[in-house]
């Protein structure tokens, strides 16, 4: 019986730090988003870039808030929930990331243009909540004043899949 409750135990705590690991990630993303999109010795570019950063990590969190907060007692279905959190960020940012890289290597005009398609279709075509909201996901899709021109409501990872087969 001892070694049950001391296995249990161990179980727990490795459950707890890798739930804190991810929301780590999360958390140091959105707040480094913050920083920048607030940071007026940055570039506007820059800054717009973050801003969107921000707005997108939130607009994640507040979809899987309510699931998670339906169900406080269901440890593995939190645990889920944060890692796939943790991991859309991840993608989201790497997407983004590789966006920038491919327009600063762009020379002409209609190379950017196909690159800003490409990166477009991928974040519209993957959808990961199908919000009905369309005025909150198409918020950055449909400005012209932002560099990140794409849905919120995106499945990062396979939107991330996407462009790296394309490229």
């Amino acid at each position: 019986m001892k070694m049950k409750k001391i296995l249990l135990l161990a179980v727990l705590c490795f459950t707890t730090a890798t739930s804190a690991m991810a929301q780590d990630v999360f958390r140091i993303l959105l707040e480094d988003a913050k920083a920048v999109a607030e940071d007026r010795t940055k570039d506007l570019e820059t800054r717009k870039i973050a801003t969107f950063k921000y707005d997108e990590l939130s607009y994640m969190s507040m979809k899987v808030r309510d699931d998670v907060l339906r169900d406080t007692t269901d440890l593995a279905f939190f645990n889920k929930t944060i890692s796939m959190l943790n991991e859309q960020s991840l993608a989201m940012h790497n997407f983004v990331q590789l966006y920038c890289e491919r327009l600063a290597k762009a020379k002409k005009k209609t190379d950017r243009d196909v690159i800003i398609t490409v990166f477009k279709d991928a974040s519209i075509k993957h959808p990961l909540f199908n919000d009905m909201d369309k005025d909150l996901i198409l918020s950055y899709y449909n400005n012209d004043n932002y560099l990140t021109q794409f849905s919120l409501d995106t499945d990062w990872v396979k939107a991330l899949e996407a462009v790296k087969k394309r490229y």
